[in-house]
């Protein structure tokens, strides 16, 4: 990148930084981090320090570490139903599920009422089975559905295959390869780390995630995740929809000339493969999970992403 390039990048991170100070609406951001081809151009933390919920963006981090599953071998066909790894009888109207459906959320489930994930986490123990409990409202495969609760089991099912918690298996598969040295990945009331938010990684970690994506799963000559599994990852299987209003890969949004995980509250890691470009911005809603769930966010709030679809992506596409 020319210098001139790069000192137009960091003034237009400075507007970015200056907006979440200064403006109402981005005043739950907290930081912004810029890299070029592995090389970091801005880091800024605002406020806070450690590690801080990703919220959604976790399902990223959770299709990431599924496509490490297929690298060893131990998921061999997408389109198997994950019913098997899960020990539900072939009767069960779930049992016809399979890794693609739920990878996609596009298992046609309910996800409102009583399956609205919330809810499901005001359950005391049982989550997984509440979930597979919600009723079949579009044939499997054909409909978009924001779907945190079908998240969490495709997380149950994973680990069964894995044999052990997803931070276990994401510890030895991806993290530490990555040098993420601190995380806390929740588990609900049965012992199930979540699969669908609320692993705690700090920005830095969210940086080296990015740069994989952007590498196609390898990560400093050393492939973590199959090259193939990642460009389908990547890519739209689905015109997608809310709450990020793009199309949709695995787990994955994908817009035109760039892909990112989206979490609520102004998480975002956002990957610009043709400049070699990887934008993190973080946010604190000061959540808390109850129930019920309570937060501090400002009125009207809205997220970093859209100063960066602003000021920097008029910069980095093409």
């Amino acid at each position: 990148m020319l210098a001139t390039e790069a000192a137009s990048l960091r003034e237009r991170c400075q507007r970015i930084l200056a907006a979440f100070s200064s403006r109402p609406e981005f005043s739950h951001m907290c930081s912004l981090s810029v890299s070029i081809d592995g090389h970091v151009l801005v880091e800024e933390r605002l406020r806070g320090q450690g590690v801080a919920d990703t919220f959604s963006v976790t399902k990223t981090v959770l299709a990431t570490l599924l496509g490490a599953a297929v690298g060893d071998g131990l998921i061999e066909d997408l389109d198997a139903p994950v019913g098997g790894p899960l020990g539900l009888p072939s009767a069960h109207p779930a049992a016809v599920h399979t890794w693609r459906h739920l990878l996609t959320q596009t298992r046609g489930c309910a996800t409102d009422g009583p399956w609205d994930i919330d809810a499901v986490m005001a359950l005391p123990r049982g989550w997984v089975d509440q979930v597979l409990a919600a009723p079949q409202v579009h044939p499997p495969g054909t409909t978009f559905r924001y779907d945190s609760g079908g998240v969490h089991v495709l997380g149950a099912a994973l680990s069964a295959v894995v044999g052990r918690p997803l931070s276990a298996y994401a510890g030895e598969r991806l993290f530490s390869p990555l040098g993420i040295d601190e995380w806390v990945w929740p588990r609900d009331p049965d012992g199930r780390d979540y699969g669908f938010g609320h692993l705690r990684l700090r920005p830095e970690a969210l940086r080296r995630l990015g740069e994989l994506w952007l590498d196609s799963g390898t990560w400093r000559g050393r492939s973590l995740v199959p090259e193939a599994y990642v460009r389908e990852m990547v890519r739209a299987h689905s015109a997608g929809g809310p709450p990020e209003g793009t199309a949709h890969g695995y787990l994955t949004w994908v817009d035109r000339g760039y892909f990112f995980a989206g979490g609520w509250a102004g998480q975002h890691v956002v990957v610009v493969p043709s400049v070699r470009a990887v934008v993190v911005t973080t946010g604190d809603p000061g959540f808390d999970p109850g129930p019920p769930p309570t937060d501090r966010m400002p009125p009207h709030w809205r997220p970093g992403l859209d100063l960066v679809r602003t000021h920097l992506l008029p910069l980095l596409l093409p």
